[in-house]
């Protein structure tokens, strides 16, 4: 008799292969497009077995954006704000920047890019905090009276775009010239 510990394992596998595959097919082809078939051969395994995973596309789609959310990297931010101005905009530049190259964000990108549909509320969740970061950083600023408004500016100014369904290419160029802008602005 097979452990229960070999069992869920062997299903976690599974489930994560239903995943990627149903991942691969939204990013190369819109939702409508996708073929429950053809990503259910790609997974290696049966329709049946996929549907026993997820009731139908649809749910499948939003496991697929959860699992991709759940895989990006949680920013390197301080509770506290010590520093200057420049150091706290130039450290959610660089977090910002770590998070744009890394793959989850990069599947999630092609996924919105394919699809008419939003992925998941939480896309734009992603970004809350960094803007909480800015906040208390822009909080100290005496020229700065709106420091939730002046944090969504920084962060619509570095990454162009927080909808999922115009996501817009972020790099270090575009990072430091929102740090510029808002260091002499704030700082």
């Amino acid at each position: 008799m097979q452990r229960p510990a070999a069992k869920d394992l062997r299903r976690q596998i599974r489930r994560r292969e239903m995943l990627l595959a149903a991942s691969d097919a939204f990013a190369t082809s819109s939702f409508e497009l996708a073929n429950m078939q053809a990503i259910s051969d790609s997974a290696g395994t049966t329709k049946a077995t996929l549907y026993a995973h997820f009731t139908d596309k649809e749910q499948l789609f939003q496991e697929v954006n959860s699992y991709w959310l759940e895989q990006l990297p949680v920013p390197k931010l301080p509770t506290l704000v010590h520093e200057e101005l420049r150091v706290c905009l130039e450290r959610v530049a660089h977090e910002l920047l770590r998070h744009t190259e890394h793959p989850a964000t990069k599947a999630l990108s092609q996924i919105a890019l394919h699809s008419n549909r939003t992925p998941s509320v939480h896309w734009q969740q992603r970004y809350l905090p960094y803007q909480r970061y800015l906040e208390r950083a822009l909080s100290c600023s005496p020229r700065c009276t709106a420091p939730k408004q002046t944090a969504s500016q920084f962060l619509l100014l570095a990454v162009g775009n927080i909808d999922c369904r115009n996501p817009m290419p972020v790099n270090e160029s575009r990072l430091m010239a929102a740090v510029e802008t808002f260091a002499q602005a704030y700082g």
